[in-house]
């Protein structure tokens, strides 16, 4: 009801502007935001009632995938349309249903230009001390404004300074010499524009910034009766906090801010997403930046093992837009038993103009490439010191081709299983244990994981009819087993395309995965599991010093696509 009022209004605005036009030169543009912003204080009077409450069965999410500016501007220019642009999103008839908006990691300001946060105990609205202080940046106020006049909860991330003096006392750490703390932050406000929520990035990715003495956990409750858990990206790879807010502090509603490097073939954005809040079986709110040259998009809102209610990867040149889909509660600590609504994905082809990572270690997998044609039925057995896995597929004819291009081609498969470390940066690695096949150009090791040109046309020559992978997985105290998915467009398969099983054992977890429908456009299909009791997160204890020394190098960087996608993109 409330779209199709605001899609009604939009001739009369434009007719407004028309009238606009017509007044002296500085009075048409103030005429036309008066009346439109009447507009929306009306709308938001008669409809106000339409916001959840504790007593609905569910809540209406948002979720922001949003593409930054950085060439030909200013740090306060660029702040300035970042923050224009946000609010324009609030704002928007797409947005007015939403009770929650999740804006991605690293797209509003920078480390010229920071502001303080207040903490959550003191319940400060920044939006009413834009008259009275100036402790806090101007982006942080308006976005603080744009909640309160939205009547949303707002989540937002930024770059966020902090007085060392002010924590001296629970951290011992020596400071840099101008006193400050620099951090990857998330900053929640509530309906009324109120800070309720602040987190600092646990674990930091190729930044130059601050951690906190502590790993902090940052949980909020809302007026519709749902308490959520937030972390920032790369977080997402570690136990703590992620996986430790859900296993130890029994979250079931996790927001997730990002900028995300896509691997192939086991770790691109939303197929992790997606593959971590069904592993979880919990809800997870997901915004990703979309600056595709340096590999960052993906976006989505998922409801755990019952799959994804809206997700999107994009390429070319990244979008601006919000995400929306009505979520469903959880019963008290029992997991999804309502199927979601209608499944829908971006329609853009993703992998044209993505910068994409590869798995550093799939040469090591130990692997067997699969001997496939149109009517094949084969078995495999492949194991590792720690791990066997079992794969049974047969085949059959295909008719689809995928593709626009002027040459044609087709995918071959290997069947892999790897135990063991993989490295991120430096000192940054988990500990894995994967089964599963994967998509290569050629019958060579080094091709898997890579893609065909994106004016290639792909005959695949046989759909797989059946597909079944198993692993018998060894128990550890910190776990987390999940179904792994990915086709050629970018997108994970759903719970109607796939069976997915873990049972308990008494010194292991047997899991399987099998396709429940015939497909010919796998990239990847398997299971992946994190053994977080061995793995280490980022190095912790940045230097203020090193933050300073480094950042004008840093900001150049920002200003070319190699050097942006070191930069900051986790």
């Amino acid at each position: 009801m409330l779209r199709k009022w605001c899609d009604g209004i939009s001739s009369l605005t434009a007719g407004i502007e028309a009238i606009g036009s017509k007044f002296p030169q500085n009075m048409g543009p103030l005429f036309v935001n008066i009346f439109l912003n009447s507009l929306l204080a009306i709308a938001l009077q008669a409809f106000g009632s339409q916001a959840s409450d504790i007593n609905d069965s569910h809540f209406v999410a948002g979720v922001v995938e949003f593409r930054p500016d950085f060439i030909g501007l200013t740090t306060e220019q660029l702040i300035a349309k970042h923050t224009d642009a946000y609010i324009e999103i609030l704002s928007s008839p797409e947005a007015l249903e939403t009770d929650i908006v999740v804006f991605p990691e690293s797209t509003l300001n920078n480390e010229f230009n920071t502001t303080y946060v207040p903490a959550p105990e003191e319940a400060i609205i920044p939006c009413l001390l834009a008259n009275q202080s100036s402790r806090y940046e101007y982006y942080l106020i308006a976005l603080s404004c744009a909640a309160r006049d939205n009547r949303k909860y707002v989540i937002i991330n930024l770059t966020e300074k902090e007085d060392c003096a002010a924590n001296a006392a629970v951290d011992p750490r020596p400071c840099a010499t101008n006193g400050l703390n620099i951090y990857n932050t998330n900053v929640v406000f509530d309906r009324e524009g109120r800070v309720i929520s602040r987190y600092r990035k646990v674990n930091i990715y190729v930044e130059r910034k601050n951690t906190t003495y502590q790993p902090e956990f940052a949980i909020f409750d809302t007026d519709f009766g749902v308490r959520f858990a937030h972390f920032i990206c790369f977080d997402l790879l570690f136990y703590t906090p992620a996986e430790e807010l859900v296993a130890k502090y029994g979250i079931r509603n996790i927001i997730f801010t990002s900028m995300f490097a896509s691997e192939t073939p086991f770790l691109t954005a939303v197929q992790l997403q997606q593959s971590w809040a069904w592993g979880n079986n919990v809800t997870l709110l997901a915004a990703g930046a979309s600056y595709p040259q340096s590999g960052a998009t993906g976006s989505g809102i998922y409801a755990g093992s019952s799959g994804s209610l809206v997700s999107a990867m994009i390429g070319n040149s990244g979008v601006r837009q919000i995400y929306v889909a009505k979520v469903h509660k959880f019963a008290e600590k029992s997991p999804y038993t309502t199927a979601p609504e209608t499944h829908t994905t971006a329609a853009a082809q993703p992998q044209t103009g993505v910068r994409l990572l590869r798995d550093p270690q799939l040469d090591n997998f130990n692997s067997q490439l699969l001997q496939l044609n149109a009517s094949s039925v084969i078995s495999v057995e492949l194991c590792t010191e720690m791990l066997c896995c079992s794969l049974i597929a047969e085949t059959t004819t295909t008719e689809n081709s995928y593709g626009n291009g002027t040459t044609s081609d087709a995918y071959q498969y290997r069947f892999g299983v790897f135990t063991g470390r993989r490295s991120y940066e430096k000192e940054q690695y988990s500990d894995v244990a994967i089964c599963a096949i994967y998509a290569c150009t050629d019958d060579t090791v080094s091709s898997c994981g890579l893609l065909f040109p994106a004016n290639t046309t792909i005959m695949p020559k046989f759909a797989f009819k059946r597909l079944q992978i198993e692993g018998s997985f060894q128990k550890t105290e910190r776990l987390l087993i999940m179904p792994n998915t990915l086709d050629f467009s970018f997108y994970s398969l759903q719970p109607a395309q796939v069976a997915w099983n873990l049972a308990d054992k008494s010194k292991s977890y047997d899991a399987e995965i099998a396709l429940k429908a015939s497909a010919d456009n796998l990239l990847a299909f398997g299971i992946y599991a994190n053994y977080y009791d061995s793995s280490s997160g980022a190095h912790k204890y940045c230097s203020s010093m090193l933050i300073l020394s480094t950042s004008v190098l840093l900001w150049i960087g920002a200003y070319a696509t190699d050097l942006l996608y070191v930069y900051e993109i986790l």
